[in-house]
């Protein structure tokens, strides 16, 4: 009769393993390092392109994977970051004064996973590409007139994660995203209306795998 049982309990611990780490729940913290580009000017006669630029900032977020049995994964995240703005903002007489202040920006995406070892190793380095959403809050400035929008962008990078125990991992990840530049300020040379800021996230923290 024990015979059964032992395979039966085998057989469970093989399916247990098989199905490690299926599904993952990462909530951790950021830091955005931002690019200085130049995002335009609040003066409605002779805008200066560089006088607004961002700042780099801290954040935190969540992120919610699925793994394939392959080497492979699909994700999910959210993350709010707390930036910088440097600009200069002008009174009815046209005198402009710099103004430093802080603002979130909120960002959604999809990412793509390419792990370089299998499901259920203890050490998974991988690279991800994906697509995202980044909705920057309108600075609450007397005198700047620009709004808040909603910019898309890619971004890609890499990470790792170490398996700490059968359901509790710790990673880090490093992205690139480019996201088309916000906030509709004014421009003397139009050219530049356009185009993508650049943000370099660094990610860390834990997740719960099931």
């Amino acid at each position: 009769m024990k015979y059964p049982i032992c395979a039966v309990l085998a057989l469970l611990a093989c399916l247990s393993q098989a199905l490690a780490q299926r599904y993952e729940v990462y909530a951790g913290r950021s830091v955005a390092r931002m690019s200085r580009e130049e995002l335009g000017s609040n003066n409605p006669d002779e805008p200066r392109d560089n006088e607004t630029s961002f700042r780099n900032g801290y954040g935190l977020g969540v992120r919610l994977t699925l793994n394939t049995r392959g080497y492979y994964g699909h994700e999910l995240f959210g993350f709010y970051n707390r930036v910088g703005v440097h600009t200069i903002v002008y009174d009815e007489n046209g005198n402009g004064s710099p103004v430093d202040t802080k603002v979130r920006i909120a960002q959604v995406g999809y990412n793509f996973l390419s792990y370089m070892m299998p499901r259920g190793s203890r050490i998974r380095p991988y690279l991800t590409v994906g697509l995202h959403a980044a909705q920057h809050e309108n600075p609450k400035i007397a005198g700047w007139s620009g709004i808040g929008t909603r910019n898309y962008g890619f971004n890609y990078g890499g990470g790792i994660k170490l398996l700490l125990s059968r359901n509790l991992l710790l990673r880090a990840d490093v992205r690139d995203y480019l996201t088309g530049k916000p906030y509709e300020l004014r421009f003397d040379d139009v050219r530049k209306a356009g185009g993508a800021i650049r943000q370099q996230e660094f990610s860390f923290g834990l997740a719960f795998g099931f």
